[in-house]
This record gives C-alpha cells, sequence and structure tokens, in this order.
C-alpha cells in the first residue's frame, strides 16, 4: 500500500516537472511546427482542428480516463503507444517524452496512428472536426505559398557564367557591325 503510494506520488511529481517545459502553441504557431514536422498541406486544417479539440495546443496535456487509458500531449497520444517510465509501446516513446515541447517526436508517433488507424483513431475529431468548419490557417504566414515568379522576357535575360558572357559580348559585337553594314 505505501509502495503504491510513493509510487503515485513520485508520477504525479514527473509529470509536474514536465508541466514547466510545456508550451500553448497559437495557431499560427501551431501551423509553423507542423509544416516543419514535415505533415502534409492538405490535410494541416484537419490536424490543426484534431489538436485544438483534444489538447487545446497544449504540449502537457495529460488525460486519464481509467488507470490503464491514459492519453499524453499535443495529439493525446494514448498509452498503448508509449511505455511509462522508458522507451516502449506501438511508437517505442516513453509516455513522458510525448508532454515536453519538442513535438518531433510526438509528430511521429500521431503519423503512424494516422498510417495505421486515420483520423478515426481521435474520438474529437470524429465528432468535432470531421464534416465541420475547419479552422483558418491560410492566413498564417508560413502557411502561404510565395507565388511563382514569371520569367522575364527572352530579351531581358542574363547570361550567366564566363563562357556565355564572352559569347554575349562576341554575338553583341557581330550584331553591331551587322547594323553598321546595312
Amino acid at each position: 500500500m505505501k509502495c503504491g503510494c510513493v509510487l503515485h506520488l513520485l508520477s504525479v511529481l514527473t509529470f509536474s516537472c514536465l508541466v514547466i517545459q510545456a508550451k500553448v502553441y497559437t495557431r499560427c504557431q501551431l501551423t509553423r511546427e507542423l509544416l516543419k514536422n514535415s505533415f502534409p498541406r492538405t490535410f494541416l486544417s484537419n490536424w490543426v482542428c484534431l489538436i485544438e479539440q483534444e489538447s487545446d495546443r497544449n504540449t502537457s496535456a495529460y488525460v486519464v480516463k481509467t488507470p490503464r487509458r491514459k492519453y499524453y500531449g499535443l495529439f493525446q497520444i494514448g498509452s498503448e503507444w508509449c511505455k511509462e517510465g522508458r522507451k516502449g509501446g506501438k511508437c517505442d516513446i516513453s509516455c513522458e517524452a510525448l508532454l515536453d515541447e519538442d513535438i518531433k517526436n510526438d509528430s511521429t508517433c500521431a503519423m503512424k496512428i494516422f498510417e495505421q488507424e486515420g483520423f478515426k483513431y481521435w474520438s474529437k475529431w470524429e465528432a468535432r472536426c470531421k464534416g465541420q468548419l475547419l479552422p483558418d490557417i491560410e492566413k498564417c504566414p508560413d502557411f502561404q505559398i510565395p507565388p511563382a515568379r514569371p520569367s522575364p522576357p527572352r530579351d531581358k535575360r542574363m547570361l550567366r557564367g564566363k563562357r556565355h558572357a564572352k559569347t554575349f559580348r562576341k554575338f553583341k559585337k557581330n550584331l553591331h557591325s551587322y547594323r553598321i553594314q546595312k
């Protein structure tokens, strides 16, 4: 009994220490982080919606539904995907690593879950994002793709390199002498 209480107290202290290292993202910061972690733009609004519904964009979100059903971090990844106190689970990661500011390992695990189960793994995505109006992230600076720059007109193009410059000068000289002859 005493050992169980001490163990519970130790886990609470561990989690409270991890909370200090947590981050709550704004919508645009979250979009930037997801793009940095190679999330495809196609489903980015769905991911942002999922995270907003599951963890309110808080990296330290920790939910205990039952002693065996615990959910960790930004993506609220279930305890079957990680192992408390050491690496393990389907993602081979410690659950505590899902509660810090670094979302690289969280993202890798979330993508693995998505590949195996899709968005349906996350019940709040099913209830609050699927078929609903998704968050508007298009105004976020990092989401916008810079417009394609048109090519300059042919007569304005610059030839690059020494060899091309020499050829261009020769061409220009011949063109000038050709104009004089006419």
